[in-house]
């Protein structure tokens, strides 16, 4: 009787063996493919994270300096093309650089980030471009002394 008792154990303890390793590879296979999606997650926010950070700062920078520049001055420090210029400013109304008007991940929330990115880098070169035309002098006073800094 012993012989078929050690026989009946040996397969019961085979039996639970098996079934705590298909146990165990389950887990195994849950967690790993949870890890996997989370670290596809973390690499695609850093990715958009990277894009944004740069879109953001070059809009806020561009904005920024007029801004500041304009914000600065004092009248009797002005000239005459400075002082029609800075009335030009005062026209265009505009908003703080953090704004959500100047950024258009919110107008384009569906799209990729590719096409978000590259609809606010045209937002900004319109801006440039207006900037140059409409405040020539401001324009190139700020690139030189930009271009200086760098």
């Amino acid at each position: 009787m012993s012989q078929a008792n050690s026989s009946d154990d040996e397969s019961d303890f085979k039996a639970v063996n098996t079934a705590n390793y298909e146990r165990v590879q389950q887990k195994v296979a849950k967690i790993s493919y949870a890890d996997g999606i989370a670290d596809g997650r973390e690499q695609v926010f850093q990715i958009s994270f990277d894009q944004g950070y740069v879109d953001g700062l070059r809009t806020g920078i561009e904005l920024s300096k007029l801004q500041s520049f304009y914000e600065t001055l004092k009248p009797e420090e002005l000239n005459e093309k400075l002082t029609k210029e800075c009335e030009i400013y005062k026209e265009m109304k505009l908003t703080k650089a953090t704004d959500k008007s100047h950024f258009k991940y919110l107008e384009h929330q569906t799209e990729s980030l590719s096409v978000v990115s590259e609809k606010q880098k045209a937002y900004v070169d319109e801006f440039s471009e207006r900037c140059s035309k409409d405040l020539p002098v401001t324009t190139s006073l700020l690139q030189n002394e930009s271009q200086n800094v760098i």
